[in-house]
């Protein structure tokens, strides 16, 4: 579409043209999907894509190629198969789409929880995504500049992967502040010091649906309580998962673990 005419600068004409490229109903979703995983065959795509016919998506993607935002290549002569990826305008459009989900969690009312997922591996984040986003409105975040641009934006459950690049479990707090609740995960045989981390839970992998949906909802009960039964409850999960790791000989011989169960008492006492 043409805005030369529209009485606009070339830069607002720019940005209609981008909004042009992005106005029918499938085109973003095919975008999307293929951004997740692609490339796929057009019969890949139909199953991915359940509530579009053939037809439609034949057209959308013809679309699509014609803008150069996806490019059709031939996989197989004999027998025909043919495979849809981005192409590298297409590919770069992801920076429009996670502008948009900063600027919704910032101006546009959810009626749902937003819960942020933030993990090294695309395909985790993804994972997570798909299991919970019936419940909660959900984004990713894959280092520390996207995490702390989406908790700006706004969240109310931050779930972070000890191996985040640039993310430090023992200072979450200076990275997603105190305004949101914080899910650390560590390995099954954690790496990181137990002690030290700063979160309001901890959980160990492998995670499983059921055990991050327990986790959320344990955090969105509690977005009221006060300071001091915050503290509490994270110094509890603390020493849930000091004992789920180590043997009470172990604990019991360790000043720490004896100072945190006397940090409870004491909280417990005062409130």
């Amino acid at each position: 579409m043409d805005h030369s005419e529209d009485g606009v600068s070339r830069e607002q004409a720019a940005i209609l043209e981008v909004l042009s490229l992005l106005s029918k109903k499938w085109q973003p979703v095919v975008l999307l999907t293929l951004m997740e995983d692609g490339p796929l065959g057009f019969n890949e795509l139909l199953k991915a894509l359940p509530n579009i016919s053939g037809n439609v998506l034949s057209k959308t993607l013809d679309e699509l190629c014609e803008v150069n935002l996806v490019e059709r290549r031939i996989v197989s002569e004999s027998p025909l198969r043919v495979e849809y990826d981005l192409t590298t305008a297409g590919a770069d459009m992801e920076t429009i789409f996670e502008a948009a989900v900063t600027w919704s969690m910032s101006h546009l009312e959810p009626s749902t929880p937003t819960i942020l997922f933030a993990d090294g591996d695309r395909r985790v984040t993804d994972m997570y995504r798909q299991w919970l986003n019936d419940r909660y409105r959900t984004v990713g975040a894959h280092n520390v500049d996207e995490l702390e641009s989406l908790v700006d934006a706004g969240a109310d459950v931050v779930l972070v992967d000890e191996g985040v690049p640039g993310v430090d479990p023992t200072d979450l707090t200076s990275i997603v502040g105190d305004s949101c609740r914080t899910i650390v995960f560590v390995d099954d045989r954690p790496g990181v010091d137990l002690y030290r981390v700063d979160a309001d839970d901890i959980r160990r992998k492998p995670i499983m649906q059921s055990t991050a949906t327990e986790a959320i909802e344990s955090q969105l009960r509690r977005l009221d309580e006060d300071a001091v039964e915050r503290e509490r409850a994270a110094l509890t999960a603390k020493r849930s998962i000091l004992e789920s790791c180590f043997s009470p000989d172990h604990l019991e011989a360790d000043e720490r673990y004896l100072e945190l169960c006397e940090r409870i008492d004491a909280l417990e006492e005062s409130h």
